[in-house]
């Protein structure tokens, strides 16, 4: 009897031990379901040192800890769940979480200082099953990152600061079937960016700056039941982009600047054929078409191109629009048509200096022709059936029609002659003749054109008007002399 009063003793000075040594006062320590240390807001800077090793859960959520040491949990092979979520930690040092290969649950979100962690950080939690790294300020995932965390079934990373997904970030996670990447700041989706995600079931990647999707950014996510991709800076999304997700039966496209016209086509008709739930689809362009739904237009409302430009595409709630998607921009229907004689310009390959370097202005193809095939050289006009008589006009009365030797004999030293025309000749350039000496005059010595005889006739009048003036002028000296 006395020796089961000692042993008795014993047991209860070995258990006040462990609970004085392994539970700290403002701690709670128990061992049902599962070996639990729990020390959640207690403002606490440090991890404790005295968690006992055969602890299966740990909970320090809520305190004020900035730095999780390389040995802080090492001791605990057990370890299932480890929940340090809203404190200050802006550091893991690397190691922290080697060894513990039973974990199953680790939550890190609202730790807002953290921002960036090591590729090696979860390296071998090959029974990781749910990971909360949201609301941490992340501003990358280091490639290699998730690495061998083939158990994973819940990644949170929504609300952090992400800008940009590494090909294959996620190529190791072939059971991860939720994944939040809502509440980010990513601006593209590429190729590979789900590569590896064969069992995936719910993506939510609203509240970003989307503006570019490549077109087989889905190809693997076939069996996503729910995508979220609304408040974005979408504009243009084809519809085989989504005709991978053969499984998806709740899509949220709304909140974007969605343009209306025949670049939405394709989204259109695999919206009609879409059997789930979805969102509605407010148009933002053409202005005709603005606040209607895209789901109940009919087909021929998309005809056309809508007049895009950057002032039309304003931010959105949660970004600005930064460009447009160059797999949209490329789409046909909305290619430029090139007019005929600017494409014949084009293939001239004039230079810089030349006729077809200029735009064409917008007169009928007849005055076109009728234009082309005036040809005139100085004063001597090559239609046939016609005399040409230059005009002779000036402020004050008309003159005679003649002209002035002078003048003539000015024009044979091409002082005068005729300059490139304003539009597309109908025939090649007639090259520079040889006595004109510089590249300017080469440039100005283009007969056949109108420009030359309006140069020829302002002059002309230039000179007739000098000699009235003159002769006005002596008439008057004549009147004083005499």
């Amino acid at each position: 009897m006395q020796g089961a009063k000692l042993l008795l003793l014993f047991t209860c000075c070995i258990i006040y031990k462990f609970k004085v040594e392994c539970c700290p006062e403002a701690c709670l320590c128990y061992n049902e379901p599962k070996i639990t240390f729990s020390c959640q807001q207690q403002r606490l800077t440090v991890i404790p040192s005295n968690i006992p090793v055969q602890t299966q859960r740990i909970f320090l959520h809520n305190n004020k800890i900035t730095l999780v040491r390389s040995t802080s949990f090492t001791p605990c092979q057990n370890l299932t769940i480890l929940w340090i979520h809203s404190n200050n930690i802006s550091h893991i040092e690397s190691g922290a979480l080697h060894g513990l290969t039973k974990l199953e649950e680790l939550d890190m979100s609202d730790n807002y200082n953290l921002k960036t962690v090591t590729p090696l950080t979860f390296r071998g939690l090959v029974h990781l099953h749910t990971l909360h790294l949201n609301r941490c300020g992340l501003q990358d995932l280091p490639p290699g990152i998730f690495q061998g965390l083939f158990s994973l079934q819940y990644l949170y990373l929504h609300d952090n600061n992400l800008h940009f997904l590494h090909d294959d970030t996620f190529v190791d996670l072939g059971n991860l079937t939720y994944l939040f990447l809502h509440g980010n700041k990513l601006n593209s989706l590429s190729e590979n960016v789900f590569s590896g995600l064969i069992n995936l079931d719910r993506l939510l990647v609203h509240q970003n700056r989307l503006d570019v999707i490549h077109p087989r950014t889905f190809h693997e996510l076939k069996k996503v039941t729910t995508l979220y991709l609304f408040s974005n800076n979408l504009t243009m999304l084809k519809g085989e982009i989504l005709s991978p997700l053969v499984s998806l039966q709740y899509l949220r496209l709304n909140a974007n600047q969605w343009i209306c016209d025949c670049r939405a086509k394709s989204l259109w008709s695999w919206l009609k054929s879409f059997k789930g739930s979805s969102s509605e689809l407010e148009c933002y362009l053409p202005p005709n078409l603005a606040r209607k739904d895209l789901k109940k237009l009919a087909r021929s409302d998309l005809d056309g191109c809508a007049n895009i430009s950057f002032h039309h595409i304003g931010p959105s709630t949660f970004g600005f629009k930064t460009s447009l998607n160059p797999y949209e921009i490329s789409d046909s229907c909305c290619q430029p048509k090139i007019d005929k004689p600017i494409l014949t310009a084009v293939n001239d390959k004039a230079g810089p200096s030349s006729h077809t370097s200029r735009i064409l202005p917008n007169i009928p193809i007849k005055d076109k022709e009728n234009i082309s095939k005036t040809k005139i050289i100085g004063n001597v006009d090559h239609r046939k059936n016609r005399t040409y008589k230059p005009i002779s006009y000036s402020p004050v009365g008309t003159f005679t029609s003649k002209i002035d030797h002078s003048l003539t004999k000015l024009n044979q030293n091409n002082v005068f002659d005729s300059v490139e025309p304003s539009t597309v000749p109908n025939k090649k350039r007639i090259p520079c003749s040889k006595k004109v000496k510089s590249k300017s005059q080469c440039r100005m010595y283009q007969p056949g054109t109108n420009s030359g005889l309006l140069n020829f006739i302002t002059t002309h009048l230039l000179f007739m008007t000098l000699f009235f003036i003159l002769q006005m002028h002596f008439e008057s000296l004549n009147i004083f002399l005499f």
